[in-house]
């Protein structure tokens, strides 16, 4: 830089004589100036001379090159060139300077450090007045930033198209009027389309199910940005179309215009699902004794059936009784039919069986290998059916046979023997007695054309065992007959099957009449057991079935279900504004509700009031219980119509899983419960799954929130400057000196003297232009008689959910203005008599109607200049009811308060709504100035809000200032005030007022 002072445009050439010069050097001088100040870099060059050394660059073409200009000048350009920098762009640039002729390009160079950077080059040929080319100019605009932001945006874009269609399942966007916006390779191949066919058409044109439409419309007009849902779908195949199941997974975007949907099929999986469903509960339910052997013979598995007849409760015990051989009475018939299996064959017949206690049982035995898809044996089964009553059974008929046939005549039960195919071949007197049929009318007709057809298939199947099983007594559990006048009787059977029987040649059944205790059964029993308002199961059928959900769990380990726990929001609201007639019809409508969500074999039952609880049984894992809470909050959550009332309704929902640890069906209830208030402390509406944490902090709460009373009661006896009457603590119940005395009736006549159990702490706000304090922030803290100092972290959620916050709330702020009139009376040094105190308002305050009253009462009371005082509100709290918020903004404005977003950041604020709150400051939330880097690395967040504050007239504070490098970038973003640890924890008044009194500078 040493000549740098000397170069000047003046110096590149002759102007003309001295008298010219002296005319000119004015003019000159300043155009010399105004190149040097630009922000754009600047050369010029000889066009004449070899290799167009360069006579001239600016200042701002040595910041961009980081070349100095006695480092530049008399030097080419192509000094500026990389390895990498484009050759063909080069070529273009050499030829324009050859030919004499303009050109404009984009180019990559290299600053002196070696870093690159991307620049618009401008060159522009001068010529005298001959028109002959003397130099040319070439002006740099540095196009880094842009570029770079191109390229990642690029890249980006090119890693999210990759993993789209890498995505093994399909994905499309959809439109909130149900068009298609895309769909990647595997949709489209999916129906032999290519991708573009699918944009702007109507999700129907492949003929899309009716649930999936459904699904996408109930999606968009919800609130709920993403969704999860099975759907049974048509698939093409080469044959056609096929059905299969996808899980559909969808989330909103474009402010809920849009959404992304991606499928993945699942129907192998629910295919193969259905099926072990199926076989599992046919063996578990089977009336044969099924047990299973591995390859080496070691018994692993016993159906209900097998320990019954043989005694042995589990598997494990009949394995250590020797398995299989220890049942055979006979040794050689074992080996016999191990023999066989091994070979890969299958074995049945007749054999003695011993029980556990010793008796003999006659049993049918059908044994198989078990094989694996190539064919090798890795188990056996055996199916052993008890016909030992039957072999008795046999005997006995023989010595009966004369007696058999007078017993039917005259028995009072209905006696019919039927043929293999159901015909009626024989029936008793008693028929026409208890059935109304005479018995011509019977006889040749088929037995199934007078069985309901809900119990048809059940007693088909029975028959059919019947068939195959000849000489069997076999029971048939209660079905319904129909009357000869149309009417349905009740009966109970058991059949023998006595075909093969010379002296029978027939099915005999014996059919019982049980209707009448049937009916006044049922109606007992459903009596004790259900809800008289809802019909749904009571707390006692709701207990029976999680005892035998309990069961279950021990007979089969990895069996799990789940508890939910649903309480409805704002339930009490409903009832005592609309009346307990429309709260009742609610409830109906919710119960309702709620069985369209079940499964079947699974339970809803009301505990009563307007709490609910549903046993899931037979789930796979926590993500199946989240899967029904969230079907449950969608169909809770649709409008209901109450007597020309439209009703909207949330739940919170708790969620527990089966464990070990639970042996009651109390506990499971009582830890579902804790997760549900969970749910509800969190912002209601939602679920939440128990954790032992829970219990834990459920206790906690309870002695914190007992404290926590007692507290606010001492505040509001001791410090009543204020009327608090409008605050509501708990359910309802005002805070008042008459409250105190009717629930402290000793103190009513000697108030105690009690010490203040809260405190206020200020944290300094700073000018970042100055560097001095110019406010602090009110920030409450508990004084708890044990714990101490108690951070508001744990106790102002609970105070806002109570309503304690609105005493407390109401004390705090008067003790800020009380704090301000002090420091205003001190000899405080210059620049701070007009400190500004910014006081938090709850959630619950803003919503409170008289609120307003209450800060014009503290403002009267204690005479503080308004202006003095700024209220922050949170974004999330302005943003629950915009219209609403500007009403109660304004009349905060035209009391002289100033007003903060606090947090900012953080929520979901419209944009559309922001300028129109009367909002003085944003303060930029700590979680975004916490995240600014040592060379400015996620500063650009921060930069945008300042900039959107300044064009809405606005300033910004920032919160969570640390370090000394955060200070300096907010300052070279233009933020105005900072606040955070850097200058200052949070400090008690008397030390806010030494600090003050300090006035230091940073």
């Amino acid at each position: 830089m040493g000549n740098r002072n000397n170069q000047s445009i003046y110096n590149l050439g002759e102007v003309g004589d001295v008298a010219d010069r002296d005319t000119t050097s004015e003019s000159l001088w300043l155009r010399d100036r105004a190149l040097a100040a630009t922000s754009s870099g600047i050369i010029i060059a000889d066009a004449i001379a070899p290799g167009c050394p360069i006579l001239y660059c600016n200042r701002a073409f040595e910041l961009l090159t980081g070349y100095s200009a006695d480092e530049v000048l008399g030097r080419n350009c192509r000094f500026l060139q990389g390895p990498d920098t484009d050759r063909a762009t080069v070529a273009k640039i050499r030829d324009a300077l050859r030919q004499g002729r303009e050109i404009q390009a984009t180019i990559k160079n290299y600053r002196k450090d070696g870093t690159p950077f991307w620049n618009k080059l401008s060159l522009s040929p001068l010529r005298d007045d001959s028109g002959n080319l003397t130099h040319f100019v070439g002006v740099q605009s540095d196009l880094s930033e842009r570029i770079e932001i191109q390229e990642a945006l690029q890249q980006a874009n090119d890693q999210l198209q990759t993993i789209l269609e890498a995505v093994p399942g399909t994905v499309s966007w959809i439109s909130s009027d149900l068009r298609y916006l895309g769909a990647n390779q595997h949709l489209a191949k999916l129906h032999g389309l290519p991708p573009s066919a699918f944009v702007g058409q109507d999700i129907g044109f492949l003929g899309a199910s009716e649930d999936f439409h459904s699904f996408l419309v109930e999606f968009f007009a919800g609130d709920a940005t993403e969704a999860v849902k099975e759907l049974s779908v048509k698939v093409k195949t080469e044959g056609g179309q096929s059905a299969g199941h996808y899980l559909i997974v969808a989330q909103k975007y474009d402010r809920g215009n849009s959404a992304c949907l991606v499928g993945i099929d699942i129907t192998e999986r629910k295919l193969a699902e259905e099926a072990l469903v199926l076989t599992r509960k046919a063996v578990e339910s089977s009336s044969d004794a099924i047990g299973i052997s591995d390859v080496s013979g070691t018994h692993i598995y016993q159906n209900p059936a097998f320990s019954q007849l043989f005694e042995w409760d589990t598997a494990e015990e009949f394995k250590l009784a020797g398995g299989i051989p220890a049942v055979f009475a006979d040794s050689a018939v074992i080996a016999e039919v191990l023999d066989t299996i091994a070979l890969g064959y299958s074995w049945s017949g007749e054999v003695t069986n011993r029980t556990k206690s010793g008796e003999i049982l006659q049993v049918l035995l059908r044994a198989d290998a078990i094989k694996d898809p190539t064919g090798k044996i890795v188990g056996l089964i055996y199916m052993n059916t008890d016909i030992t009553d039957r072999k008795r059974t046999e005997q006995e008929l023989r010595k009966s046979e004369k007696r058999f046939r007078s017993l039917i005549e005259n028995a009072r039960d209905i006696i019919v023997i039927l043929d293999d195919k159901g015909f009626c071949r024989y029936v008793s007197p008693s028929l026409e007695r208890i059935l109304g049929y005479p018995t011509a009318e019977v006889l040749g007709r088929s037995v199934f054309d007078l069985i309901h057809p809900d119990e048809l298939p059940m007693v088909t199947q029975v028959f059919k065992s019947i068939i195959q099983m000849p000489k069997v007594g076999m029971g048939l559990a209660e079905y319904r007959v129909q009357h000869k006048d149309g009417s349905w009787c009740a009966l109970e059977a058991v059949a023998t099957n006595l075909l093969d029987e010379p002296s029978v040649r027939g099915i005999v059944v014996n059919c019982h009449d049980v209707t009448e205790r049937k009916v006044a059964e049922d109606q007992l029993l459903h009596d004790a057991l259900h809800d008289a308002l809802t019909e749904l199961p009571n707390r006692a059928l709701l207990t029976d079935r999680l005892e035998q959900a309990f069961a279950r769990v021990k007979r089969h380990p990895s069996y799990q279900f789940a508890v939910l726990f649903l309480d409805l929001d704002r339930f009490k609201v409903i009832n005592d504004s609309q009346g307990h007639g429309t709260g009742d019809r609610l409830l109906v409508a919710v119960a309702r509700r709620l069985l369209t969500c079940l499964r079947p074999g699974d339970t809803a039952a009301r505990l009563g009031g307007d709490e609910f609880v549903i046993l899931l049984e037979e789930i796979q894992g926590v993500d199946e219980a989240i899967a029904q809470a969230k079907e449950i909050h969608k169909a809770i959550e649709r409008p209901l119509f109450l007597e020309g009332h439209k009703v909207l309704i949330t739940a919170s929902i708790g969620i527990a899983l089966s464990t070990e640890k639970y042996q009651l069906p109390g506990d499971i209830l009582r830890d579902a419960d804790i997760a549900m208030y969970r749910a509800k402390a969190l912002g209601k509406a939602r679920y939440e799954v128990f954790t032992s944490a829970m219990h834990t902090r459920a206790v906690a709460l309870m002695h914190l929130e007992h404290d926590l009373r007692e507290s606010v009661d001492e505040l509001n006896w001791k410090y009543s400057i204020v009327d608090f009457g409008g605050g509501q603590v708990g359910e309802n119940s005002p805070i008042s000196e008459i409250d105190w005395k009717l629930g402290h009736p000793k103190l009513q006549f000697d108030p105690p003297k009690l010490e203040c159990p809260f405190t206020v702490y200020y944290q300094p706000i700073v000018c970042l232009k100055t560097g001095s304090v110019i406010g602090f922030e009110a920030l409450v803290r508990w004084l708890h008689p044990e714990r101490g100092l108690v951070s508001p972290m744990e106790f102002i959620a609970m105070a806002e959910e109570t309503g304690l916050i609105l005493p407390l709330g109401l004390w705090v702020l008067s003790e800020s203005c009380r704090q301000i009139i002090k420091w205003q009376s001190l000899n405080l040094p210059v620049g701070n008599s007009r400190l500004t105190v910014a006081v938090n308002l709850s959630g619950r305050q803003f919503s409170e109607p008289e609120s307003i009253e209450q800060i014009k009462q503290v403002l009267q009371e204690t005479g503080v200049d308004a202006r003095c005082l700024k209220l922050e509100i949170t974004e999330t709290v302005v943003m629950e009811d915009g219209e609403a918020a500007v009403a109660m903004l304004l009349q905060l404005r035209e009391l002289g308060i100033g007003l903060c977003i606090d947090d900012f950041g953080t929520g979901y604020s419209s944009l559309s709504y922001l300028h129109r709150f009367p909002i003085n400051i944003l303060k930029v939330d700590r979680s975004f100035v916490s995240r600014i880097g040592e060379m400015g690395e996620n500063l650009e967040i921060v930069r945008a809000i300042v900039m959107l504050a300044r064009s809405l007239g606005m300033e910004v504070v920032a919160e969570g200032l640390e370090t000394p490098v955060q200070l300096a970038q907010l300052r070279a973003i233009g933020c105005e005030y900072g606040q955070g640890y850097f200058f200052s924890r949070p400090l008690n008044s008397e030390a806010a007022t030494a600090l003050l009194r300090r006035s230091p500078k940073w």
